[in-house]
């Protein structure tokens, strides 16, 4: 295979055409269709379907779509490094971020990438945590910020901020506590609207857990919602309550859409972190980075611009 061969598989996946691939490429319709049969052919899979409506990746095809984006990445990086000095801080590094960490992060993580770091190409994504784990290990993401749910062997876990979950409610529910404090059960006494295991390492995964722990049963989900603007839009109309942590609805606390209620139990928080995959190199943009996100989450913290979370001591990033 070559890399020819990825990036116009690419194109035409993205585009949808051959034809509009071809346009993007400055290559002829006739030489992709060929470079696309040989590859299919390397395989000994079909990769793409074709009809009047345009292309399609088939299953396989939709497989190889996700190898292909993290080879071509990793091979730019490459050429970065190479033509660039030992020392130097360039480069690009894609950070992803569960939807749940997004509200207090997202924005002082751009901020300080763009003071500190100017000559890094520096992308931030918001990603569902089932999607996003896969890709830090195919190599599209270089550092994930996560909770410690993937294998040692394969990533390395930094743990930086434990964050406490709440019970948040609809301010207009008549069965809604009463008291800023709840204990467990009081938590889990209505049905809960969650995001789906697939997605909920970073969430649902951690209320589970302690559940178990607790020897208590997992209540009736009312609804499973992988959005987190939707799930609290269902929260706000009154289809359930939810466990998350509060800086997700702070805003909508504030506004008095939403009540947060502290629950009496120790164990409900989560740990996140920075995690990079052990499989790929250590670039100076990608380290520089991590000690970035390490600085804003303990600045973050310090200064209660996160609320619910606090700095886990005596962690450094190297």
């Amino acid at each position: 295979m070559e890399l020819r061969q990825f990036k116009y598989f690419l194109a035409i996946v993205d585009s949808g055409s051959l034809s509009r691939a071809g346009q993007h490429l400055y290559v002829a319709q006739s030489a992709l269709s060929k470079q696309m049969a040989d590859l299919e052919a390397e395989l000994g899979a079909q990769l793409l379907v074709r009809s009047r409506n345009g292309v399609t990746a088939t299953e396989a095809g939709q497989i190889f779509y996700e190898y292909a984006q993290g080879i071509t990445k990793q091979i730019g990086d490459a050429r970065s490094a190479v033509h660039c000095s030992a020392n130097a801080m360039v480069g690009s590094v894609l950070t992803a971020l569960p939807q749940s960490v997004a509200a207090p992060t997202a924005l002082p993580l751009m901020r300080a990438a763009a003071s500190r770091f100017p000559d890094v190409n520096f992308h931030l994504n918001e990603e569902l945590t089932g999607n996003m784990a896969d890709q830090l290990l195919r190599g599209r993401v270089d550092v994930g910020i996560f909770s410690k749910a993937m294998s040692p062997d394969d990533v390395e876990f930094i743990p930086l901020v434990e964050e406490d979950f709440v019970l948040l409610c609809s301010a207009q529910d008549p069965q809604a506590p009463g008291a800023p404090t709840v204990t467990l059960e009081e938590a889990i006494a209505r049905p809960l609207v969650l995001p789906g295991r697939a997605h909920g390492h970073c969430t649902r995964t951690i209320v589970e857990t302690v559940l178990i722990d607790a020897g208590k049963s997992m209540p009736k989900v009312a609804a499973e919602i992988n959005s987190v603007h939707i799930l609290k839009t269902a929260i706000q109309a009154g289809l359930g309550s939810t466990i998350m942590p509060y800086a997700l609805a702070q805003r909508e606390v504030e506004d008095g859409r939403l009540t947060a209620h502290k629950i009496d139990s120790p164990d409900l928080h989560r740990t996140l972190g920075v995690c990079v995959s052990r499989h790929l190199p250590m670039t100076n943009a990608k380290q520089a980075i991590r000690r970035l996100i390490a600085d804003v989450f303990r600045d973050l913290c310090t200064s209660g611009r996160w609320p619910g979370a606090r700095v886990i001591p005596g962690v450094t990033v190297d």
